[in-house]
C-alpha cells in the first residue's frame, strides 16, 4: 500500500462522475459510519458466521484483541455502501467488477471508519463503459488504516438518455 492512508484532503469533485472524468491520481473520500452492535448482530444472522471472536464477549475476552471484532466482510460490505456515499458513482457505475482486500487490524463496535479511493489505473473503454481502478484504504476514527486493496470498476462512459416518447416529441 502507498501513501493513500495519509493523503490529505481530496479534490472537490462532482456527483456521478462518468469514466472519462477519472483522472489518475485523483483521491475521493466517503463520509464515516460508526460500526455497531447491531450491525455484528444482524451480519452473523445473515452470515451464519457466530463466531464467538465476533458475538461472544466472553469467548472475545480470551482472544488477543481482548474484546468482540467486527467480521471482516461485514466491514467491506458496509465500505461497499460508503463508495455509493461518497458519491462519485452516482447513476455512472455499471458494475464493481474485482476486489482485492488486505484486512490489516480490527475493527470494533464503535469504531468510525471511512472510504478513500485513489484512482490507480484505467482500461481502454468500449463505447458505453470503462474499468476504473482504485486504491482502496479503509480508515478509522483514529486515521489507522484497518484494511486496503483494490477496487475494480467499470464506469459508463456518458449519460444515457431514455428513448423519446410521444409526449416529447409533441404528437
Amino acid at each position: 500500500m502507498s501513501d493513500l492512508a495519509t493523503q490529505k484532503t481530496p479534490r472537490r469533485y462532482t456527483r456521478g462522475m462518468w469514466y472519462d472524468e477519472f483522472v489518475l491520481g485523483d483521491v475521493f473520500e466517503s463520509p464515516g459510519r460508526t460500526i455497531t452492535e447491531a450491525d455484528i448482530v444482524n451480519f452473523a444472522g445473515l452470515s451464519g458466521d457466530f463466531n464467538g471472536f465476533h458475538t461472544d464477549a466472553t469467548v472475545a475476552r480470551r482472544t488477543a484483541f481482548r474484546k468482540r471484532v467486527a467480521h471482516g466482510m461485514l466491514v467491506q460490505s458496509i465500505v461497499t455502501g460508503l463508495g455509493v456515499r461518497s458519491g462519485i458513482f452516482e447513476g455512472t457505475i455499471a458494475a464493481l467488477s474485482d476486489m482485492l482486500i488486505h484486512w490489516r487490524i480490527p475493527v470494533f463496535p464503535g469504531d468510525t471508519i471511512r472510504l478513500r479511493l485513489r484512482v490507480d489505473r484505467k482500461e481502454e473503454p468500449t463505447k458505453r463503459a470503462g474499468k476504473v481502478f482504485f486504491e482502496a484504504a479503509i480508515l478509522n476514527q483514529d486515521d489507522q488504516l484497518v484494511i486496503d486493496g483494490e477496487w475494480g470498476t467499470l464506469i459508463l462512459r456518458e449519460r444515457v438518455r431514455p428513448a423519446a416518447s410521444n409526449a416529447d416529441e409533441g404528437h
